[in-house]
């Protein structure tokens, strides 16, 4: 008898290995589908799918262990504008009706569906032509968690990431990033003075012949006795606004690579290509910076970057160009060990260790620091 159960034992081991074998990765399956890369991250073997399609960024992964949701995230040409599209909730009609600034297109469904926050409503109206209207609507009833911001389309899914699952919502993202893509509105560019054309006088016409009269030439004067015309007065050209001087460039900047900046934070480096560089090279190194000081607060027992009180600072560290934007500050959100008191446009060195970067924002955070002087 006990052979028997030995038995009934390894066949069902054996069983449960060959079907742990042969279970279809969903991650992997989908990939292969939607001609994305397959990998696992280090240390969690968490699944991740990347690549671009129709020339936009795509990636897709499992942001925690032993969680049932899945991150997909979409990254299409950036607008040029602030910009939230989310579903529409109770609390945020209220809010939209007591001037919780939701922003209203006249399409009813659309409105109903979704709530807008925009830093230009007029330029977002005019893109949202109605194919686009009405698939974003379709967007947020079929994924209610869906966010649509400037630059990026994430959704956080708790559904069963099948590989039909997978490959259906991405291509369903991929679409309305399309669209926003093909329907962006025109950059702001900033109004050209006109320019002054000065009209010579006409001179008065003759009573008798009615055609203006012509002044007889003057008759020359000697050379020696000649004088220059007095020049004709001119208006004074009104005088161009000066542009606000730019923050003193860092004199000091160590344990970040050369190009650091313009790679990471550039208009052409995508988000999540700056979030996996810092997790392969960056995290955790130790790093002296300077620059002006925007602001700065004193915070208590923040135990997420330091167990005492301490100095939270934000610090222009660099600049980059844009085309859009022209000149783009780089700032550092420094946490100071102990409480510091700081000015605005204070220059200030100081060194800590790298725990963070933030493409989109163009922001990068530096914690256990400490001022260097100098």
């Amino acid at each position: 008898m006990l052979w028997l159960i030995v038995a009934v034992a390894i066949l069902i081991a054996l069983g449960l290995a060959l079907q742990a074998a042969t279970k279809p990765d969903h991650f992997r399956v989908a990939g292969a589908s939607l001609g994305l890369d397959h990998s696992r991250t280090v240390p969690e073997l968490l699944p991740r799918l990347s690549g671009t399609i129709n020339g936009l960024a795509v990636r897709v992964d499992v942001p925690e262990p032993n969680s049932p949701a899945v991150r997909y995230r979409i990254f299409y040409p950036a607008l040029g504008m602030s910009l939230r599209l989310e579903k529409e909730t109770t609390i945020g009609r209220t809010m939209g009706t007591l001037g919780g600034g939701d922003q209203q297109v006249g399409d009813k469904a659309f409105d109903d569906s979704l709530r807008v926050n925009t830093s230009r409503p007029d330029a977002l109206e005019k893109m949202l032509t109605r194919d686009l209207r009405r698939r974003l609507v379709a967007l947020v009833e079929h994924y209610p968690e869906v966010v649509v911001a400037d630059g990026e389309i994430e959704l956080i899914s708790t559904a069963e990431p099948t590989a039909e699952n997978l490959i259906t919502t991405v291509n369903d993202l991929v679409l309305v990033a399309g669209l926003l893509t093909a329907n962006r509105p025109p950059p702001l560019t900033r109004p050209q003075p006109r320019p002054v054309v000065r009209t010579q006088r006409p001179a008065p016409a003759s009573p008798e012949t009615g055609a203006a009269e012509e002044s007889p030439a003057p008759a020359p004067r000697p050379a020696a006795a000649e004088v220059p015309a007095p020049a004709e007065p001119q208006a004074a050209a009104a005088p161009e606004p000066a542009p606000p001087p730019p923050p003193p460039a860092p004199v000091e900047t160590t344990g970040l690579p050369d190009g650091f900046f313009d790679e990471v934070f550039g208009e052409s480096r995508l988000s999540f290509e700056a979030d996996d560089r810092f997790e392969r090279e960056l995290e955790g190194a130790d790093v002296r910076l300077s620059g002006t000081v925007k602001q700065s607060s004193h915070y208590d027992d923040r135990r997420d970057f330091s167990p005492t009180s301490g100095t939270k600072a934000v610090v222009t560290v660099a600049q980059i160009d844009n085309d859009l934007y022209g000149k783009t500050d780089i700032d550092a959100v420094v946490y100071l060990q102990g409480k510091r008191n700081l000015e605005r446009g204070e220059m200030v060195r100081f060194a800590g260790k790298l725990t963070g970067v933030d493409a989109f924002m163009r922001n990068l955070f530096v914690s256990d620091a400490d001022l260097t002087g100098g």
